[in-house]
């Protein structure tokens, strides 16, 4: 461990940042498109950093501001060899726009374009994983509880969707949409998996955690057998305003301090993710 002597030194001498920093963009490329990019490869760095992934499968998608189109994973890559570079894109009918040779999985172009196509002016960021704890609380026959205050985001937040084999037809858009309604912003897809969704890639990404750390908490609460202690509807929804109307942040530098966090986390594993 540190010393408090080492720790003031190693603060003084470098700074720490508490915004984000885009590396430059490359010729023939948009900023909006490259720091889109830059925002994607770090929600993948930091599933495969958290353990969420099923190797090469799942997705994350992004829609490239001003268009049509979003990134989504080259099928076939972990996600610790994605990078702002080597992801892919897409139109909202599936057609390839980007100049490579990716492959795009089926199922991620499917779920991921039905909630493009249905919310396109709040929901740009869509996470789909198989993470362990969902994919637990989604084989049961329970609805989401939120059990502590970060978990209070996710009250009258989330739709969910019966399992009807792998979603590779899109005639199933139509009940992915219709969980997901004008207000949710996250589906329990039963039997199957977690989807998250936000505005940017931070408000998808924090969500999709809040989510797995509650269903957690649930699950281990549930087993215990002692008597849970459930919270007011009125203090889970004012609790969730706080957090949707950014008082819960009150103090910070920026409107997600936790993001420009990850960041420098991922930077200490490997900078190579913005290239």
């Amino acid at each position: 461990m540190a010393s408090s002597e080492e720790i003031y030194v190693m603060s003084g001498a470098t700074p720490i940042p508490l915004e984000i920093t885009y590396p430059d963009t490359p010729k023939g490329m948009s900023d909006a498109e490259w720091h889109a990019r830059v925002d994607l490869a770090a929600a993948y760095r930091l599933t495969h950093f958290y353990g969420w992934t099923s190797v090469v499968y799942n997705h994350i998608t992004l829609r490239v501001p001003g268009t049509d189109t979003f990134l989504i994973n080259p099928f076939g890559l972990t996600y610790d060899e994605i990078t702002a570079s080597n992801l892919t894109c897409v139109d909202l009918d599936g057609n390839k726009v980007s100049d490579d040779n990716w492959p795009v999985n089926r199922a991620g172009y499917v779920i991921h374009a039905a909630i493009h196509k249905a919310r396109p002016d709040d929901l740009h960021c869509v996470m789909h994983t198989h993470e362990p704890f969902s994919q637990s609380l989604a084989a049961l026959n329970v609805e989401v509880v939120p059990m502590m205050q970060e978990g209070c985001q996710l009250f009258e937040r989330i739709g969910y969707h019966d399992f009807n084999g792998i979603v590779l037809d899109e005639a199933e858009q139509e009940a992915l949409t219709g969980a997901m309604g004008d207000r949710n912003h996250t589906l329990v897809l039963k039997n199957h998996g977690l989807l998250t969704a936000g505005s940017n890639v931070a408000w998808a990404f924090v969500r999709h955690q809040l989510f797995i750390r509650n269903a957690e908490i649930m699950l281990r609460t549930m087993s215990s057998g002692a008597q849970i202690s459930y919270m007011p509807d009125e203090i889970m929804r004012h609790t969730r305003q706080q957090f949707e109307g950014g008082d819960a942040q009150a103090g910070a530098a920026v409107r997600h301090p936790e993001w420009p966090a990850f960041w420098r986390m991922l930077d200490r594993v490997d900078p190579g993710w913005k290239h």
